[in-house]
């Protein structure tokens, strides 16, 4: 019941101190207290409650003074009123820790306002004598002295030095820490006002916290949306802005290479200033889009092709101002690149965005461009469907899939006047972006690394449709990628999934490019020996189709030939391209190689490549692709026809 017998209402005080004590351990828990600016805040908020605390104690002593000793009383309130001022000097330090920070001016302004502080403690101190600002008298209790206001007058003081600093540097100061500074006075007075006309209510500490947190809690919001060293907006903001946007806009993207030969080479101070004077250009040019989106890379956003560019301009005339009056502080010139990205609400993502941008800055880079270059909007559809092809195959690529499918184009015999076997096709169908294209889905599967997956996967579903059409089938080839022939684990693989299937090695041919052997020739022709000696047979692919070593072809283990369409077209526009195709078959007939012809789709073509010795043809003519089942009934067609 202690506080009921009080003459004054503490309860502002109370809360002081608890708000105090969760703004200690949180600045303690998110801030890194190896940064100055950070450590204001712990020191603001144990001043704050310990000038809150002695305040309660005060005023205990004030109540009932007369039941404790007076040097008690006195100590206690003395140590209220030299902490109470703290708040306001600490902030104030801040203050110009943000405006003067790349100036000697700052250091110059906290020795000026340390010294304001020392007087004012002084006065503190001598009190104790004098009773100038307070003293206990026997009898009568708390009394004021002549110069009581000089802690209100300190308090102005400060607050006043702080908005003057944060007005003279505005230009330099991220608006948001602006503003906070500017209504600290305001925030102060306030609740300093309830005091004013209720003179038992004590606000006197909750005055000065009330700013303290106002500031803590705006600058930890801007830790998330803002970069405290540039005052831009950070990527979450560009992020949400790019997603949200209703129109047409153009990213530019600054990017400083050489970043951490910066880092390394220059002060704190020194690289902060660098950052942010970058930041201030990016501002001025882009307003209310710029972005600090990490360490070495700027971003601003624009509605139009004109302004892009005209700001680009800017930018880049200023990076080159900055070299030069940097030139004694820079430790190697800025190596600066700078892109553009054309973008459109609901045609693309911001991942994609991203990804483009990454892109542009590798190639740029390579190409040792800097001025800017600018992405269209195609190429951002591109990219944007290449990341959906390849969401697709990461779900698709399984046995079970219903989308991932394989096709079969039966190749004619002209020997037997029938099909004899079947080349294997990966198909990808029914998705939720329509039929893609194998070229689509081989290239983005090369690029994001699932190729081998990819293939493996259509030969396991070869031999599982093999397994279920043993006495139909005889024979079905699958295409084999550079990256399943060097993989050292290549014979296992294709072993262990052709006994899973119960499948004989003389039902399996495996087709590949002459491509393969350019790098790895002697991984791929040692794994070659060793499926050969399985009983496996090789056709070499798409012979025509660029430069092709016929030592190669003699040598390795092949079966046969695919001659590709390319001089199949060839033979129809002279008698020159005719012999020439001849001339091929009639070599490697020579060799022992059975040849296989691709791509015939007229009768002329077929006449032509007949007379010219083929053993195998494939192509439209004969048939196209077919699912399995169509595959199926068609061998099963032929067979009773033959029967």
């Amino acid at each position: 019941m202690l506080f009921d017998e009080l003459n004054y209402n503490c309860f502002g005080e109370i809360i002081t101190c608890i708000l105090s004590l969760i703004l200690i351990f949180n600045v303690l828990m998110t801030f890194s207290i190896d940064s100055k600016r950070h450590r204001f805040f712990v020191w603001g908020s144990i001043s704050s409650f310990v000038a809150a605390f002695c305040d309660i104690i005060s005023v205990i002593c004030i109540t009932y003074y007369d039941k404790l000793p007076l040097w008690l009383d006195t100590l206690i309130t003395t140590i209220f009123f030299l902490f109470l001022c703290m708040v306001p000097y600490i902030l104030c330090c801040y203050a110009n820790s943000v405006a003067f920070a790349y100036s000697s001016t700052g250091k110059l302004i906290m020795i000026v306002n340390g010294v304001v502080y020392i007087i004012y403690a002084i006065f503190i101190l001598l009190n104790i004598k004098t009773g100038w600002i307070f003293k206990y008298v026997s009898g009568v209790g708390y009394v004021r002295g002549n110069l009581k206001n000089i802690t209100y007058a300190t308090t102005l003081y400060y607050a006043a030095h702080s908005v003057g600093c944060m007005i003279v540097k505005r230009k330099s100061i991220p608006r948001r820490l602006l503003l906070v500074f500017l209504l600290y006075p305001f925030i102060s007075l306030f609740v300093l006002s309830f005091q004013i006309f209720n003179p038992k209510t004590i606000m006197t500490g909750l005055s000065s916290f009330v700013a303290l947190f106002f500031a803590y809690i705006t600058i930890q919001t801007d830790l998330i949306e803002y970069d405290n060293v540039t005052g831009l907006m950070t990527e979450t903001k560009l992020k949400k802005h790019v997603t949200d946007k209703k129109t047409e806009g153009f990213i530019f993207a600054l990017s400083i290479e050489n970043i951490n030969n910066l880092m390394q080479n220059m002060d704190s101070t020194e690289m902060n200033q660098l950052l942010f004077s970058i930041g201030k250009s990016i501002s001025n040019c882009f307003r209310n889009y710029s972005y600090h989106v990490v360490s070495n890379r700027f971003v601003g956003v624009c509605n139009n092709i004109e302004e892009l560019y005209n700001n680009s301009e800017q930018i880049e005339n200023f990076i080159k101002d900055l070299n030069n009056n940097y030139e004694d502080i820079l430790p190697s010139p800025l190596d600066v690149y700078y892109v553009g990205v054309n973008f459109s609400k609901g045609n693309v993502t911001y991942e994609t965005v991203t990804e483009v941008i990454n892109s542009m800055f590798v190639r740029v880079k390579k190409e040792g461009v800097h001025t800017l270059q600018v992405c269209d909007e195609q190429t951002l559809l591109d990219m944007e469907r290449k990341r959906q092809i390849y969401k697709i195959l990461k779900r698709e690529l399984n046995i079970d899939s219903k989308q991932f499918q394989v096709w079969f184009q039966p190749i004619y015999s002209v020997q037997e006047k029938k099909f004899t076997y079947m080349e294997a096709l990966s198909r990808l169908n029914f998705t939720e972006i329509g039929n893609i294209p194998p070229a689509e889905f081989v290239e983005v599967a090369e690029n994001r690394g699932l190729i081998e997956k990819l293939g493996n996967l259509v030969f396991e579903k070869v031999c599982r449709f093999l397994s279920e059409n043993k006495d139909l089938v005889p024979a079905v080839s699958v295409n084999f990628s550079v990256y399943q022939m060097v993989n050292p684990n290549i014979v296992e693989t294709v072993n262990s999934i052709m006994k899973k299937y119960d499948v004989s090695p003389q039902n399996i041919i495996m087709e590949i490019t002459e491509s393969i052997f350019i790098d790895d020739f002697n991984i791929v022709l040692e794994n070659m020996k060793k499926l050969s000696d399985l009983g496996i047979k090789f056709y070499l692919d798409d012979f025509g189709t660029g430069y092709s070593n016929l030592a190669n072809v003699v040598m390795l283990p092949f079966s046969a030939i695919k001659i590709d369409r390319s001089l199949v077209l060839m033979t129809e526009e002279d008698k020159k391209g005719e012999r020439f195709f001849s001339n091929i078959l009639s070599t490697f007939k020579d060799s022992n190689l059975n040849i296989l012809v691709e791509g015939v789709e007229t009768s002329t073509q077929n006449q032509i490549v007949e007379q010219a010795g083929a053993d195998y043809i494939q192509g439209f003519l004969y048939s196209r692709a077919i699912p399995e089942k169509d595959c199926v009934e068609l061998f099963k067609n032929q067979k009773s026809q033959k029967m």
